[in-house]
């Protein structure tokens, strides 16, 4: 069994559309994050970082483990599914997962905050932010033009962590992805399968 501490957000709908994908059984542990929930000392003990989501597999010792990129390649690793068996394949894999993780999530987080959440508006932070969301959604199109998925012809860890962002944070900016036909391809793909349709309703 894993328990599964999330929220759902884009980051959160991640892990629970690799859940579904392999089949586990996983037990919900949703958090609210506006009542601190991830600052509380017993959520910190298991994550000091604070932050969600991260799962904790009862079968293996048990084990936490905390980030999307992370979780997703610990349950590829665990079930061997979902993760190619070249290392050229892996490779590609690999890339997007930093992608993702390090270039596309940073941009809408900085995105958000500054166009959303702050009081007050910084003129140069929201362009920053907009244009560098608008380079990594070109960078998506430009690589879903040659492949079917992310990271080549196989569905893999890497569609599951960048679904929700383009799911959700691209349909908020640039609000609409009809400029972006591959994406938009790619997305239709997505959310045509059963697990992430349900995975994407984690927690209900």
């Amino acid at each position: 069994m894993i328990d599964l501490h999330t929220v759902p957000t884009a980051n959160g709908y991640k892990v629970s559309i690799m859940l579904e994908e392999l089949g586990l059984a996983y037990r919900v542990v949703p958090y609210d994050l506006t009542a601190g929930d991830h600052l509380k000392p017993q959520y910190q003990a298991m994550n000091p970082i604070g932050r969600l989501p991260l799962i904790v597999d009862h079968d293996a010792a048990p084990v936490s483990v905390y980030g999307t990129a992370a979780i997703l390649l610990y349950l590829a690793e665990k079930t061997r599914q979902f993760f190619p068996t070249s290392l050229a394949e892996r490779a590609r894999v690999y890339e997007w997962l930093g992608i993702i993780s390090s270039d596309i999530g940073p941009a809408y987080t900085g995105q958000f905050v500054f166009n959303v959440l702050a009081k007050d508006k910084n003129p140069f932070a929201i362009d920053f932010y907009n244009h560098l969301c608008l380079r990594m959604v070109h960078a998506m199109e430009l690589q879903l033009a040659k492949t079917t998925y992310l990271a080549g012809a196989q569905y893999t860890i890497a569609d599951m962590l960048g679904y929700p962002v383009a799911a959700v944070s691209m349909k908020r900016h640039p609000g609409t992805l009809d400029a972006h036909p591959h994406i938009l391809r790619w997305v239709s793909l997505l959310a045509s399968r059963p697990a992430v349709q349900r995975g994407m309703k984690v927690p209900a």
